[in-house]
């Protein structure tokens, strides 16, 4: 109901034939009309319905993910930014995510220090099946273990955030971390 307050405010202003602008209400000619403004919300709610129902209907979960693809986006340099799990130690650094045939491999440098691991796609949350990547690495000479999710950003690079934890069980607090590409 907030966007029928925002149009009923507008009104249209004829300034020449078959031209309109909107103007603040009072200082118009004649205001939206009621049937046109429902008209326009019936609208609206059918997009933003249309929109949400693809995106979550059982399809989108069954589709199998384009590997190939999703690869060759994710190649490249990193900048990181993270949180220790178990700790408020903060860290950055870089990270770099390349195809070697097939297996996508990560190599980490934080503190000067160079770790190297490979990265998985799998999904989680049960039959939800969400896209996540599964990394295993060391830092610090101890084995952890990550679950990310990757999105777009709005320059259609990938934007990478996750959860880094010990393996078995043995995290209390997850730590953090954030990967944004470097072009």
């Amino acid at each position: 109901m907030w966007l029928a307050g925002v149009l009923s405010r507008f009104c249209v202003m004829e300034t020449r034939p078959l031209q309109f602008k909107l103007a603040l209400a009072g200082g118009g000619r004649s205001c939206l009309s009621s049937g046109l403004m429902s008209a326009i919300l019936l609208i609206l709610a059918i997009l933003w319905v249309g929109g949400v129902d693809s995106a979550l209907s059982a399809d989108t979960a069954n589709k199998s993910l384009d590997v190939e693809f999703l690869s060759g986006f994710l190649a490249g340099e990193y900048d990181l930014i993270g949180r220790k799990p178990d700790s408020a130690t903060t860290y950055t650094g870089r990270v770099t995510i390349r195809d070697v045939g097939g297996t996508l491999q990560v190599t980490r440098i934080i503190d000067g220090k160079t770790e190297r691991g490979t990265i998985q796609f799998d999904t989680a949350a049960g039959a939800d099946r969400i896209p996540v990547l599964r990394a295993h690495f060391s830092m610090d000479g101890r084995e952890y273990e990550a679950t990310y999710l990757w999105r777009s950003d709005l320059d259609n690079y990938p934007r990478v955030t996750g959860y880094i934890y010990l393996p078995k069980n043995q995290t209390k607090s997850p730590g953090l971390e954030a990967l944004f590409p470097i072009h």
